[in-house]
């Protein structure tokens, strides 16, 4: 069966976001928490899909995304992950 779908589909925009949308949805998210997905859509006006509402923000808007290149810390933390399981065979 399933869970039913976030939205009808019809009268959804898709493709980039503008500025405006993204103003619109961190001050949303800002006042109302990151939470409850499906009503950010009708409770802001945007023409989005809720799902596409909260992988906007879990990817791009919400406070504390690091963005750029790996530093050589963390570099080495990757390359010791990926080591350490196969010391133990």
């Amino acid at each position: 069966m399933g869970r039913p779908p976030c939205c009808d589909k019809v009268g959804i925009k898709k493709g980039p976001w503008t500025p405006e949308e993204d103003i619109i949805l961190v001050s949303y998210v800002q006042e109302h928490g990151p939470g409850n997905w499906r009503s950010v859509p009708t409770n802001t006006g945007l023409l989005r899909c809720s799902k596409s509402c909260r992988l906007r923000w879990t990817n791009y808007l919400r406070p504390g995304i690091k963005r750029g290149n790996f530093t050589t810390h963390e570099e080495g933390m990757i390359v010791f992950a990926g080591i350490l399981p196969w010391q133990y065979r």
